[in-house]
């Protein structure tokens, strides 16, 4: 089940780290976007990751298509290439509009993620696994959105 983030209650709110979650369901009637695996469908919005590469995808007219727009920066922060059995997983999210969801995941897992920032458009989203990772190539996902767009972004790092 999906735990979406939102940045702009957070922000406004708090001003600095903490968390705020709410139950997200899919109301898809569409078939799901794709090729690739969801780790994230709720309302109009869906989050693909095939392979490293992860989308943000939109529900228009009843049709999923993917946003390429960039109005959602994804900066990563961490992990490197190579990190710790228990790594940090953060991302920098900015946006012109405010940001209302975000999440991230380390490979295909949901992480319990909390968040801060300064600005209703800019702010971080930080997590780790609920247990050490094995050795081995993983791949971790950073998603963040505004009212009318997203982006999704995966990357892999390596645990000696």
């Amino acid at each position: 089940m999906r735990r979406p983030l939102l940045l702009l209650s957070i922000l406004a709110v708090t001003g600095c780290g903490g968390a705020a979650h709410s139950s997200a369901t899919s109301t898809n009637t569409a078939a799901p976007p794709g090729p690739g695996t969801t780790l994230y469908a709720g309302g109009d919005w869906a989050v693909v990751l095939d392979g490293h590469d992860a989308t943000a995808f939109h529900r228009v007219a009843g049709t999923w298509k993917p946003d390429t727009s960039g109005a959602v920066k994804i900066r990563i922060l961490g992990p490197g290439r190579v990190a710790p059995r228990l790594p940090q997983v953060a991302a920098e999210l900015s946006a012109r509009k405010p940001l209302v969801e975000s999440g991230m995941w380390v490979d295909g897992k949901e992480l319990p993620a909390k968040g801060g920032g300064l600005t209703p458009t800019r702010g971080t989203i930080y997590g780790a696994p609920g247990a050490p990772l094995a050795k081995g190539t993983h791949v971790a996902v950073a998603y963040g959105r505004t009212a009318e767009h997203g982006t999704a972004v995966g990357w892999s790092f390596r645990v000696k």
